[in-house]
């Protein structure tokens, strides 16, 4: 909250999710770009044939996501300045990269749990519930989750993923591994090994 001020905003926004646009950020990869499209598709913000959906518009005007390059420039320059208060601004750059770094590796993560489900409704194994626009997780649905492996999908998302993120902002690395990734690899382990055995039952 540098010199009092209490709208705390980050770069990352509160959901650790960033686009420019329908685009990747300049720089990116193709595969966390395919997987931030996966996990804005879970978050409802883009159906699944990837266009914006109304929640698009909710997530912008709620601003808990940075949207452009723009966005997300402006408020790293400010964390920048705030840091090199104290460090030298390369160490700042440093650190921040540090933690766009760990984003990326939970984004795979996350998206190739949110992949497992998408192929359990596609192969007619899990049914779209009613509450459900699409037959597609739906990671807003939070605890009305229709099945169990919906259900341990939702903990990786908003606790184990969340404690990666912030963890590694808040620069404290003991906490992001074995609270946030090391939970996250076993989220996505478990949820194969259910997704193994709903295939099995359903042949």
């Amino acid at each position: 909250m540098a010199d009092g001020d209490h709208e705390v905003r980050t770069a990352w926004g509160f959901l650790a999710v960033r686009t420019n646009g329908l685009a990747p950020y300049p720089g990116e990869s193709g595969q966390w770009w395919a997987d931030r499209v996966t996990i804005l598709q879970a978050l409802g913000v883009l159906d699944p044939e990837g266009n914006p959906t109304g929640r698009f518009d909710v997530v912008k005007n709620a601003q808990v996501a940075r949207l452009s390059a723009e966005e997300f420039d402006t408020e790293r320059a400010k964390m920048i300045k705030a840091c090199s208060n104290c460090h030298s601004e390369n160490f700042a750059r440093e650190e921040l990269a540090k933690g766009d770094a760990l984003i990326e590796k939970i984004d795979h993560l996350m998206a190739e749990a949110i992949r497992e489900i998408v192929a359990l409704y596609k192969d007619g194994i899990l049914k779209k519930p009613d509450s459900y626009t699409y037959a597609f997780p739906d990671l807003l649905a939070f605890h009305d989750a229709p099945t169990p492996i919906e259900n341990r999908l939702f903990l990786m998302h908003l606790k184990h993923r969340m404690r990666a993120f912030q963890g590694a902002f808040h620069m404290n690395p003991d906490y992001t591994l074995w609270y946030g990734w090391n939970e996250m690899v076993m989220d996505l382990d478990e949820i194969r090994a259910m997704s193994r055995e709903m295939r099995a039952h359903h042949e």
